[in-house]
């Protein structure tokens, strides 16, 4: 059943069909090729069974606070903001955009989000400065992938409910290394500004800084709201979604009136069709990863590993680049569905904390966001930057050096990445 399962899953990806219909279709097909006459109600059994956690509810929540920020104007205020502290510096535009990014993906949990709000403004205005459309565009997918690290994270959410793991905790502990991240971004751009030329604005006065952070204070408050809440207990990280829908309506509406009330049946709709994209995925890869589970793959990767090294540095770094491989090729979405059954015993076996774990995990498959041939971030910042993704390629090396030294401090130490979570 495995031989079906895997030909037939790479010979869907060849042909460019989607990933969740790739994952389905390949699981029904080495069903119906099993000796063990399986029947294919297994197939609506294990989809329900895949999506029937209460865990999974943070996901609509986030994706429908994130379109009502977007449209409710907290996006464009935040980036306002964030060009006042940093528009001044050596590369004063790409500095903003590093910011902004941090700032939105704190609020929506979703690297594509934080790709489209902030990316439709500020790669144009980058391309008018000066800046090469690449550069610009992979600027923006390596700064918006910090969506799926700094909280909320909705591949955190689904590897909590997978693994068992407080969904909480996960948040907290990639608050580090998301601002590691960001604070990588800020090197690359000083230094590829110095090389380049490209100059800041003039420094904002106290007032202008002043006048900008109360305009966005609606807006700046969410992330507090959000993390605040979960860590002093008073609501759950799925709880936490509901707050920040209601918070960012609120604000939307009354606060900054750039969206009606008549215009919210548009930005459910909008988020209800990217929810039902993701459950797809969910759903899919379900089934697949079940057939993986019933070939006892999990187990055989285990022991091999086990077997390969007693080192958990080692071992670690086994599955970190198995992890990077599977990013090439598999949505992220789903790449966390299939792995976590694999890998969420390896690391047991080898004595890491389940969050450091699952936070390891988490950056690592960030790298299929902005990895060819399936990232997702390339081929949406490419779009909006009018130009190929070879032509972003070409200055995305200093990016991922970023996120490698931000995925060794992340191994490396893990009292650092917990230290939150410990609190």
């Amino acid at each position: 059943m495995l031989a079906p399962l895997l030909i037939s899953f790479a010979g869907f990806l060849i042909l460019r069909i989607p990933v969740a219909a790739a994952m389905g279709l390949s699981g029904a097909i080495a069903l119906l090729s099993s000796d063990m006459n399986l029947p294919l109600a297994v197939v609506p059994q294990r989809v329900f069974v895949m999506l029937d956690s209460t865990s999974l509810l943070a996901i609509p929540f986030f994706i429908l606070a994130g379109a009502i920020m977007e449209r409710g104007g907290m996006a464009r205020r935040m980036i306002a903001f964030a060009e006042t502290l940093v528009g001044h510096w050596r590369g004063g535009l790409a500095q903003v955009d590093v910011l902004a990014s941090t700032i939105f993906s704190s609020l929506t949990g979703s690297s594509a989000a934080s790709a489209s709000a902030t990316g439709a403004i500020m790669i144009p205005a980058m391309k008018r400065a000066g800046y090469p459309a690449g550069y610009a565009a992979a600027l923006e997918a390596t700064s918006a992938a910090t969506g799926p690290i700094i909280p909320p994270s909705i591949i955190m959410v689904i590897y909590g409910s997978l693994a068992g793991v407080s969904v909480g905790a996960m948040f907290l502990s990639g608050i580090i290394p998301g601002l590691l991240i960001t604070l990588g971004l800020f090197v690359v751009n000083a230094v590829m500004a110095r090389r380049h030329g490209w100059g800041g604005a003039a420094r904002t006065p106290l007032l202008g800084r002043l006048k900008a952070g109360r305009d966005a204070a609606a807006a700046l408050l969410a992330p507090f709201i959000i993390i605040g809440g979960i860590l002093g207990g008073v609501f759950t990280p799925t709880e936490a979604g509901a707050v920040a829908v209601v918070y960012s309506t609120l604000v939307g509406v009354f606060v900054y009136k750039e969206i009606r009330l008549n215009e919210l049946f548009g930005v459910m709709r909008e988020a209800a069709l990217t929810t039902g994209i993701i459950g797809l995925i969910i759903a899919s890869a379900g089934i697949f990863g079940w057939v993986l589970a019933l070939e006892q793959v999990p187990q055989t990767i285990v022991d091999w590993v086990q077997n390969f090294t007693e080192s958990p540095t080692m071992a670690v770094t086994l599955v970190v680049l198995f992890v990077l491989v599977i990013g090439c090729v598999v949505d992220v979405t789903a790449a966390v569905i299939i792995l976590v059954p694999v890998f969420a015993p390896l690391g047991a076996s080898y004595g890491f904390d389940p969050v450091h774990f699952g936070v390891i995990i988490c950056i690592a498959l960030v790298y299929g966001n902005v990895t060819p041939p399936v990232g997702l971030l390339l081929f949406l910042t490419a779009a909006i930057a009018k130009c190929s993704v070879s032509e972003v390629m070409r200055y995305q090396l200093p990016f991922y050096l970023v996120l490698t030294l931000t995925l060794v401090i992340t191994v490396a130490f893990p009292s650092l990445v917990l230290c939150l979570s410990k609190l």
